[in-house]
């Protein structure tokens, strides 16, 4: 069940954007106020929203204000991310696609971690439509002013029942969210809300091509397709797929999940009108055959290859370098052990630091015994059971280190062995999930560049 969603904030009117095709909003609203507002819903301290000036002009999430005395204490943890290296991989994407076609970019789940209001403005520049997974995050996007096309990708009749469910479709419809339908009862529900707000509903029908995940099966489509036509309250201005297995080195279930895809799409009676969209990240590089009118780029966005079976390799470069500080050295004599379990063992005479960073944070546990970080330009390595919330690196190596130093979590540079792809190796996951778990304790903090790494 979802929580109450805002009032409705009104779109652009028609033609602000220039002639976009379907990319379009409504005649009858007035422009998206210029200001960003408190957080859409109704006071809650939403982790994606959360934020504090910085000063010198950078825009900083995870600070603790003491309103009192006007001050702000910093968090342990610092996620610096770099505008420039998100401007690139935008741009790079861009490059890969033919005049004309449209660029989706997935902003769900707090940018894949990095930070919605801190990138906002950024991924504005290139992108022509915002992808998000839930009602909170399209109706905080039209909040924080962004006037272009959105397309929630869930079903929004999942999200609650009853006038719950009643008013979230209204506001979704009332900010011209394009809606994802997949179901034939799922047509009255937004037909009614439309109704409602006085309105005609934008809708896309998402299409179960093969990924056996959402979507209306294939050889539906078209019934599901004729009943929103059929409602005058509904507008049907897309049709898309998505791909599972598109990062793989072998192409040939993605280009059969295409195949089914355009006899779907001729099915409901032919592309004419409406924008069709089947590429993820890993398509939208390997394979241009299948971008059709507009592709959904998502983890490639933020600087990280979708795999390691890709024909193509994109010169990416990782938005995301995450950073905390030394908050106790000691000694460990040989022989000692420590954390819980006090699963490793010192060889020798050691000296050993605490590092603010654990699950909690993000940190997963399973990189155990596995991990390094980085300490005046050397790299340590993680000692002992990964703790909720701190860390253990051996500094034996690095005498100078000291109580305040820089600690380099995550490294930007995908050579480094602490880089996200190569800590989503250790862990034996995906670079997406190392991003997307970073936590609410992280300062996330907009930088033009990294600075260079000092020795």
């Amino acid at each position: 069940m979802g929580g109450r969603l805002p009032r409705p904030v009104p779109h652009p009117r028609r033609g602000e954007h220039g002639d976009q095709g379907p990319l379009r909003g409504r005649g009858d609203r007035n422009p998206v106020p210029a200001a960003r507002p408190a957080h859409p819903l109704g006071g809650r301290d939403s982790p994606a929203t959360r934020s504090a000036p910085a000063s010198r002009g950078v825009r900083t999430r995870g600070r603790l204000a003491d309103l009192t005395r006007g001050i702000s204490v910093e968090s342990y943890l610092t996620a610096e991310i770099s505008a420039a290296a998100l401007r690139h991989n935008l741009k790079a994407l861009r490059r890969r696609l033919a005049p004309g076609v449209k660029l989706c970019v997935a902003a769900k789940a707090n940018c894949y971690g990095h930070g919605l209001e801190l990138v906002l403005d950024v991924l504005g520049e290139q992108a022509d439509v915002l992808g998000v997974a839930t009602p909170e995050e399209a109706v905080s996007l039209r909040h924080r002013g962004f006037r272009k096309p959105i397309l929630l990708f869930f079903s929004a009749c999942a999200y609650g029942e009853g006038a719950e469910l009643r008013d979230a479709l209204a506001q979704l419809v009332a900010n011209d969210v394009w809606l994802t339908l997949t179901a034939p009862a799922e047509v009255r529900l937004v037909a009614e809300a439309a109704r409602h707000v006085n309105a005609q509903a934008l809708v896309h029908v998402k299409v179960d091509s093969g990924m056996g995940r959402s979507g209306v099966p294939a050889a539906q489509a078209a019934a599901l397709a004729e009943r929103v036509r059929a409602e005058p309250s509904l507008e049907l201005v897309g049709l898309y797929t998505h791909f599972a297995v598109a990062d793989a080195a072998d192409k040939a279930y993605t280009l059969g999940q295409f195949a089914c895809f355009r006899a779907a799409v001729e099915s409901c009676g032919g592309r004419r009108g409406l924008l069709l969209h089947a590429a993820n990240s890993a398509a939208a590089i390997d394979l241009p055959e299948t971008h059709l009118g507009m592709v959904r780029p998502g983890i490639a966005v933020y600087g990280y290859q979708p795999s390691d079976e890709m024909h193509v390799r994109l010169p990416l470069q990782p938005c995301l370098r995450l950073t905390g500080r030394l908050m106790q050295v000691r000694p460990m004599p040989a022989g000692s052990r420590c954390g819980y379990g006090l699963r490793h063992t010192f060889q020798r005479d050691s000296r050993v630091g605490l590092v603010p960073v654990g699950y909690a944070d993000g940190y997963l546990r399973c990189l155990t015994n596995k991990s390094v970080m980085r300490v005046r330009g050397q790299l340590v390595p993680a000692r002992g059971t990964i703790s909720m919330d701190q860390t253990i690196v051996d500094l034996t190596d690095v005498p100078a280190a000291a109580v305040g130093d820089e600690v380099e979590i995550v490294s930007p540079d995908p050579a480094d062995p602490h880089s996200v792809e190569n800590l989503a190796r250790l862990a034996g996951t995906i670079p997406y999930e190392i991003t997307c778990r970073l936590g609410d304790r992280v300062r996330r903090r907009l930088v033009e560049s990294f600075a260079p790494r000092r020795p």
